[in-house]
């Protein structure tokens, strides 16, 4: 049995009835190649914040399965709700509980004597680690208990090609219930998620990568197979892509585009999470426009010159303020990644930011602006622990929603943040009644319903709305900031 263990509405902060459900990609890979390797096998899926909110109801369909071993996935910002279902599965079954995903690579050991019910730990990349350990036969890619110690083996990889790797099979999940749910980029629709590449060869040391600084791609003509298999075996119209930069190659960057329109689907593209803007080109997202894509985010994170170097992102911000005001020319949903409180940050430097988004066509459509978090295994630690911060409590604050407004800073106070998060909504975000509306119409000009709408602001205003109308015409004086 394999568990995705999260907690979707702490996830987005919000606390109204709309939720965001993705399908569980990592896991659904994890099932795939442990399936080739031991044909016989049988696998269930469950999410807990879908299918087990409560420990009651856990415990019920861990008895009523009955698996042999538990596997569970999670991210750092969940770490209570993997504590639970680890407690949950120790109390209900006598089985070996194994623990696995982002949280599991970053923590290492450390998350071993944090839970003493899990057993061990499948660090890195997951698929091949887990059908060998199945099998007895793993050498790698795992964190062992020993005694009162903990002894790590490295981590998992499943090598350069990753053309091998069996498609995610999404028959272990029912698709209709997270069609139900919005997706990754709030609409309601049927979701297929693409992970087109592993790994990120850039630097930036705010991020940590599961698979590694080498970047390997999958071909085009892999990534388009995977999509029609599931337009062809499960309705699919709509692709997430969740790589950490979709562009790395130029070259296999095209010829998806090209593939995907030359099948003449109309599918529909959302790159919600990575694509780097200075390194497409007009042409590209022509290309990428012509292909159907819908949405796009691209991660600029700061207007500072100092602090794009401090945090060795390197943003050509001139190049890539070209491209966003490009994608937004051709009518895209546009989103730009911004962020605040670096380490040695000042306000005057995360004003700049603000400026930057000011010389854009138009800004983010939706608010994404965060407040820094730190994670074990970033090097962004190192550095806030140079600049004199507490870092105990600065990954501490990786446990926050993203909405919600961190201690400040010896720079950066935060009363001051504060103030600039407030700023920034009455410019760009959910304080600008001009900057909604338009948003409002460039969604509706990309398929977004009234429903996909209301349900999605409801989410990021963190109130329940009642029509588009209210999107606007009932904006509160503050949004998204628990104190």
């Amino acid at each position: 049995m394999l568990v995705e263990a999260n907690d979707q509405r702490r996830w987005v902060g919000s606390r109204v009835a709309p939720e965001v459900h993705i399908p569980p990609i990592g896991l659904l890979y994890v099932a795939s190649s442990a399936r080739q390797h031991h044909p016989d096998l049988q696998v269930e899926i469950l999410e807990t914040s879908l299918d087990a909110r409560t420990d009651e109801e856990l415990s019920s369909k861990l008895a009523e399965i009955n698996p042999d071993v538990v596997g569970i996935r999670s991210i750092s910002l969940f770490e209570d709700e993997l504590r639970r279902v680890a407690s949950v599965t120790r109390h209900t079954l006598d089985v070996p509980i194994i623990a696995g995903g982002p949280i599991a690579t970053a923590k290492r050991g450390n998350l071993l004597k944090a839970i003493p019910e899990i057993d061990l730990l499948v660090v890195g990349e997951g698929e091949l680690t887990f059908s060998h350990l199945l099998a007895g036969t793993a050498i790698n890619g795992l964190v062992l208990r020993q005694g009162d110690d903990c002894v790590d083996l490295g981590d998992g990889t499943v090598g350069d090609n990753l053309d091998d790797l069996p498609f995610p099979d999404y028959g272990l999940i029912d698709l209709g219930k997270y069609e139900r749910h919005l997706s990754y980029a709030y609409n309601y629709r049927r979701q297929g998620v693409l992970l087109t590449s592993r790994g990120c060869p850039f630097l930036c040391t705010y991020c940590n990568t599961f698979a590694g600084k080498e970047a390997r791609l999958r071909s085009a003509e892999n990534v388009v197979a995977e999509m029609e298999q599931l337009s062809r075996n499960h309705g699919v119209a709509d692709f997430y892509v969740v790589d950490d930069i979709f562009n790395l190659s130029r070259q296999r960057t095209e010829a998806v585009f090209r593939k995907i329109i030359q099948l003449g689907q109309n599918w529909r593209l959302y790159f919600v999470n990575g694509l780097r803007a200075d390194i497409m080109t007009h042409e590209l997202v022509d290309l990428m426009a012509d292909a159907g894509t819908v949405w796009v985010t691209y991660a600029v994170e700061s207007g500072s010159p100092r602090i794009q170097k401090l945090v060795k992102k390197n943003m050509h911000l001139e190049r890539a303020a070209e491209i966003i005001d490009h994608s937004q020319a051709r009518g895209l949903v546009v989103n730009v990644n911004t962020m605040y409180g670096f380490p040695t940050e000042t306000g005057a430097e995360a004003q700049a930011t603000l400026d930057y988004l000011a010389g854009l066509h138009m800004p983010s459509l939706l608010p994404y602006h965060f407040c820094l978090r730190g994670y074990d295994g970033c090097e962004i630690v190192e550095q806030a622990a140079d600049a004199g911060w507490d870092a105990s409590a600065f990954l501490a604050d990786g446990a926050l929603s993203y909405h919600e407004i961190p201690r400040g800073t010896t720079s950066f106070p935060r009363a001051e943040m504060i103030d600039h998060v407030l700023r920034y909504h009455r410019q760009f975000g959910m304080h600008n009644k001009q900057h909604l509306k338009r948003s409002l119409d460039i969604l509706r000009h990309n398929g977004y319903t009234d429903r996909d709408l209301v349900d999605m602001y409801s989410v990021l205003q963190n109130r329940p709305l009642q029509c588009p109308e209210d999107i606007v015409s009932r904006v509160p004086a503050a949004v998204g900031m628990d104190a």
